[in-house]
């Protein structure tokens, strides 16, 4: 939690206002354990490091953008890539957003949970390899292809 805690008042300082939470919340468990209050940080702009690291707490900073050019651009401008979301109703935009943002899963009008059928995993620093579903299952195998030429008159 320290290092969620340490990245939001990161976020802070360079310019981010936190809307809601922004703390570690001491009264869950008696204060107990490692628990961050949900938050939500406002003014995010893309030059910032929260726009870039994975966070893997409950932290929402919102960016905004004018095009959806721009925020497929946006997106991909990290190091990072493994799970992205987009809630629209434009079958166009959820078809591009599936085809062009970088990441090893595009969630499209619900929130991120894989299926067994899927294959979580990543790409570029994030989530590299998976173990999900039976594209997960070929991760155990190792492939060994032979090329044969079978002519029996050159013998």
């Amino acid at each position: 939690m320290l290092a969620i805690d340490a990245k939001v008042k990161h976020a802070v300082e360079q310019g981010a206002k936190v809307l809601c939470g922004g703390e570690i919340d001491t009264e869950i468990n008696g204060g107990k354990g490692w628990y961050y209050k949900p938050t939500v940080l406002a003014n995010c702009t893309q030059d910032m490091d929260i726009m870039h690291i994975e966070t893997f707490g409950p932290v929402l900073p919102l960016c905004t953008f004018k095009t959806f050019d721009e925020a497929v651009e946006m997106a991909n401008d990290c190091e990072m890539g493994l799970a992205s979301s987009i809630f629209t109703q434009n079958i166009d935009y959820m078809m591009r957003a599936c085809n062009e943002i970088k990441f090893g899963e595009t969630y499209v009008n619900r929130w991120h949970f894989e299926s067994i059928q899927g294959f979580h995993a990543g790409c570029r620093k994030s989530g590299i390899g998976g173990a999900d579903g039976k594209h997960g299952f070929e991760e155990y195998l190792q492939t060994h292809v032979c090329y044969i030429d079978w002519d029996t008159d050159k013998q």
